[in-house]
C-alpha cells in the first residue's frame, strides 16, 4: 500500500474513531457512565492530537461539516456537564465547580486570542516588510515567542484537560479536591499564559507611524541606489506561484545593476526563495507610490496581474515583461504585454508567437535574451547516460477552466505509466508533475494519486525493502532538510539572527546542493521516483534522465536546451503537420497521441541514436527557441538589462536633490 493511501487511510480510522467518541459520550451521559465517558474523551483528545500532528486533510473536512476543533472542546465540555447533572445533582459541588472553572477557563482563552489578534492585526498595519535592508533604526521590537503565537487556539483549548480530569475523578470517588485542584491549575496555568504574553504583546506594538517609517524607508533605499527592480504580485497567494519569482533570483543576482525585488502581498515573504538581493512588501499602492527609487530605471515582471497597474504607472522607469517560462501557451503571447515597453524572450520562437498577434506588440519591444536558469543543464551526449534509461514525465496542470485542459494526466498519465512499466527494457520513471496539478481539477488530481500509486506498487515489487532509504542517508538528508528551515526562519522565529542575506543565501543553496546528491544515492538506480517537492529541482530532473514525456508548456522549451529526445501529447488529436505548425514547440519533438501511440519511436530514439529521427531538428529548434549558446543567455540577459537602463538614464536623468546650504558660506 502506498503512502499517500495509508494516510488516507489511517485519517479515515482516526475521524471515525473522533466521531465514536462523541458518540460514546453521548450515550455516558445517558447511562450514565463515568468510566465509558473517561475513555470516551480520552479517545477523543487522543484522535485530536494524532489528526492534527498528522495535519490530515481530515481536518478540512470537519470544518467544513461544522465541526472544528473549537466546536469539537465546547461540545465535550457541555457533555461534561451534563454527566455532572446526570452522576449528582445539576446544583452539586462539582457541576458548580466545573461550570465556573469552565467559564473561568473561556475567559482567559478569548482574552488570549484577542490580544494576539489585535497585535497582529496591527503589526499588519506596517506599511511594508523588508528583507536584506538595514531598518534597524525603526525601532520595531520582535513579536512574542513562537511558543506563545504558533497554534495557540490549540494550546489553549487544551488547558481544560486538568479540570475535565479532575470532575471526572470526583465524580468517581466523590472526593472534592480532584476536581477543585483540577479547576485551579486549569485556571492558573490559562491566567500565566496570559500574564507571560502581555509584556511581548505591548513590546510588539509599539510601532512607528507611517510616515516616518516610509521616509526610512527611502532613506535606506537611497543609500542602497537601486536601479532594477523584479515586481511581483498575485491574487493567489501560494508557494505554488512563487516558482514565477523564484526562477528569477539566480539571473537578478548576476546583474551589473544594482536590483530589488518588491512584492505586494505580504504571504509571498513566506514562500520567496533565500537571496542576497534586497526585497519590500508593499501592500498598499498609495504607501507604494511614496517609495522613492531615484536610481530605478527598469522593473521586470514576470506574470500579469491587476496590481501590475501601481508599477507601470511610473513614467521614469522602462517596463519589462520576462514571464516565467517560454511556451505556446495562449498566456505566453498575452495581448495585455503591450502595455510593457519592452518584452523578453528568450528566442525567435517568442518574438514569432508575439508577431503573430496583428496590432498588439511592435517588433522593437521583443529582445530575445535566452533562458539564464538553463545554463546548469547537461547537454545530450547522443546515448543514454543514466545506468538505467530513465524517462521524465512532466505533465503541465489542468489551467483555469475545462475548456483550455492543458494537462495529459487526466486522458493519459495512466496508460503512459502502465506503457513504461510494461516495455521490454527495464526503465525508470520521474514522475515531476506541475505543482498545481489537482489544485482545481479533481478528476486531475485522481489521475495524479493514481499516477503515483502505480510507481510506487512498481517500486515495492522490484526493490522491496531495498527502497527504503539508508539509515545514514535518511539521517543526513533529515539534518539538511533541519538545517535549511532553520537558515530560512527569520525574526523572533530564526537561530541564525546575525547572517547577513548574503551569507544566509549561500548556506541555504550549498545545502539543497547536497541534499540534491543525497536524494539519487537514497535509493537504488532503477527506483522510480515521485518528484513533489524543491529537492530535487526541475533542472536537476532533467539531468538525470535521457528523454521527457510532457505537455505543451514552458517544460518542453526548457529541456530542449538539452537536445535529449523529447515527446509531446497531442491531445486534440490535430493532424501531426497541423500540431507541429500550430505549437512550435513540437517541431522536433515525438507526437503521443491519447492511447499513447508513438512512444515506442520516441523510446527507440532513447535507446538507439541511430533511430533518432529528430536529432537534427532538435538543433535547429533549440536556437529558434532559446536563442544561440554564444553569448551564453546570462550575458544577453544582463546586456539587456544595461542597455535598457542606459536608455532609460537618457530619457529621464538622474535628479539629486539640492545640497543643504551651508550656513557659514550663506555668511560669507
Amino acid at each position: 500500500m502506498n503512502k499517500q493511501r495509508r494516510q488516507a487511510l489511517l485519517g479515515v480510522l482516526v475521524s471515525s474513531a473522533l466521531v465514536l467518541s462523541f458518540l460514546a459520550m453521548m450515550a455516558a451521559v445517558v447511562l450514565p457512565s463515568v468510566e465509558l465517558f473517561a475513555l470516551a474523551a480520552a479517545v477523543s483528545y487522543l484522535s485530536d492530537l494524532m489528526l492534527h500532528s498528522a495535519q490530515s486533510p481530515t481536518l478540512e473536512r470537519l470544518r467544513d461539516s461544522r465541526f472544528g476543533l473549537t466546536i469539537r472542546f465546547i461540545i465535550r465540555q457541555f457533555l461534561l456537564l451534563g454527566l455532572c447533572g446526570a452522576m449528582t445533582d445539576i446544583d452539586s459541588f462539582v457541576a458548580q465547580m466545573t461550570a465556573v472553572g469552565l467559564l473561568l477557563l473561556f475567559v482567559l482563552q478569548l482574552a488570549y486570542g484577542a490580544l494576539l489578534k489585535h497585535v497582529r492585526k496591527k503589526r499588519a498595519e506596517l506599511p511594508y516588510t523588508t528583507r536584506g535592508l538595514d531598518m534597524e533604526v525603526l525601532g520595531i521590537r520582535r513579536l512574542p515567542s513562537p511558543f506563545l503565537m504558533d497554534k495557540h487556539v490549540r494550546k489553549t483549548l487544551h488547558l481544560d484537560i486538568p479540570l475535565f480530569a479532575g470532575a471526572l475523578a470526583t465524580m468517581a470517588t466523590d472526593n472534592w479536591r480532584y476536581v477543585t485542584y483540577g479547576g485551579i491549575l486549569s485556571v492558573s496555568v490559562a491566567y500565566l499564559a496570559l500574564l507571560v504574553l502581555l509584556p511581548g504583546a505591548r513590546n510588539a506594538l509599539i510601532l512607528p507611524d507611517t510616515d516616518h517609517a516610509i521616509d526610512l524607508l527611502n532613506e535606506e533605499l537611497r543609500r542602497y541606489r537601486p536601479q532594477v527592480a523584479l515586481y511581483f504580485t498575485f491574487a493567489a497567494i501560494s508557494k505554488d506561484f512563487m516558482y514565477q519569482v523564484n526562477m528569477w533570483l539566480e539571473s537578478l543576482e548576476a546583474l551589473d545593476l544594482r536590483p530589488v525585488i518588491i512584492l505586494r502581498e505580504r504571504a509571498t515573504l513566506r514562500y520567496l526563495d533565500a537571496t542576497a538581493v534586497p526585497v519590500v512588501c508593499v501592500p498598499k499602492a498609495e504607501y507604494l507610490a511614496r517609495v522613492e527609487m531615484p536610481e530605478l530605471r527598469v522593473t521586470l515582471y514576470p506574470g500579469n496581474a491587476g496590481k501590475n497597474v501601481h508599477m507601470l504607472q511610473r513614467h521614469d522607469v522602462k517596463h519589462v515583461f520576462i514571464g516565467h517560462g517560454d511556451s505556446d501557451k495562449a498566456a505566453s503571447s498575452n495581448r495585455v504585454s503591450k502595455v510593457f515597453d519592452e518584452i523578453w524572450v528568450a528566442g525567435r520562437a517568442g518574438r514569432d508567437r508575439y508577431e503573430r498577434i496583428k496590432h498588439a506588440v511592435r517588433p522593437e519591444q521583443i529582445v530575445e535574451v535566452g533562458r539564464p536558469q538553463l545554463m546548469s543543464l547537461h547537454r545530450w551526449t547522443g546515448q543514454v547516460s543514466q545506468p538505467v534509461p530513465t524517462v521524465v514525465y512532466a505533465p503541465t496542470w489542468e489551467g483555469w477552466t475545462d475548456d483550455a485542459c492543458y494537462t495529459s494526466v487526466i486522458p493519459a498519465g495512466e496508460k503512459l505509466i502502465e506503457a513504461l512499466l510494461a516495455h521490454k527494457r527495464q526503465l525508470r520513471v520521474i514522475y515531476k508533475p506541475h505543482p498545481l496539478t489537482g489544485s482545481r481539477s479533481a478528476a486531475a488530481g485522481a489521475a495524479h494519486r493514481r499516477i503515483i500509486a502505480l510507481l510506487e506498487a512498481d517500486n515495492a515489487r522490484r526493490f522491496g525493502k531495498r527502497m527504503t532509504e539508508s539509515k545514514s542517508a535518511a539521517k543526513k538528508l533529515a539534518r539538511i532538510d533541519k538545517l535549511i528551515a532553520e537558515l530560512s526562519e527569520r525574526g523572533v522565529r530564526s537561530k541564525f539572527p546575525d547572517l547577513s542575506e548574503a551569507e544566509r543565501t549561500a548556506r541555504i543553496r550549498r545545502h539543497r546542493n547536497q541534499a540534491g546528491e543525497l536524494y539519487w544515492s537514497a535509493v537504488p538506480d532503477g527506483a522510480h521516483h515521485v518528484v513533489l517537492d524543491r529537492i530535487p529541482a526541475l533542472n536537476d530532473c532533467f539531468n538525470h534522465s535521457d528523454l521527457l514525456i510532457g505537455d505543451m508548456s514552458s517544460v518542453i522549451s526548457d529541456f530542449i536546451a538539452t537536445r535529449k529526445p523529447y515527446a509531446v501529447f497531442n491531445l486534440e488529436g490535430l493532424p501531426d503537420h497541423q500540431f507541429r505548425d500550430e505549437q512550435r514547440t513540437a517541431y522536433a519533438s515525438y507526437l503521443l497521441d491519447l492511447d499513447c501511440d508513438g512512444l515506442d519511436a520516441a523510446l527507440d530514439a532513447m535507446l538507439d541514436p541511430k533511430k533518432d529521427i529528430m536529432a537534427a531538428y532538435r538543433e535547429q529548434l533549440k536556437d529558434y527557441l532559446l536563442g544561440p549558446d554564444y553569448p551564453p543567455s546570462v550575458v544577453r540577459f544582463n546586456a539587456a538589462a544595461n542597455d535598457l537602463y542606459a536608455r532609460g538614464l537618457a530619457d529621464f536623468p538622474i535628479e539629486y536633490p539640492d545640497p543643504e546650504p551651508d550656513p557659514a558660506q550663506a555668511r560669507v
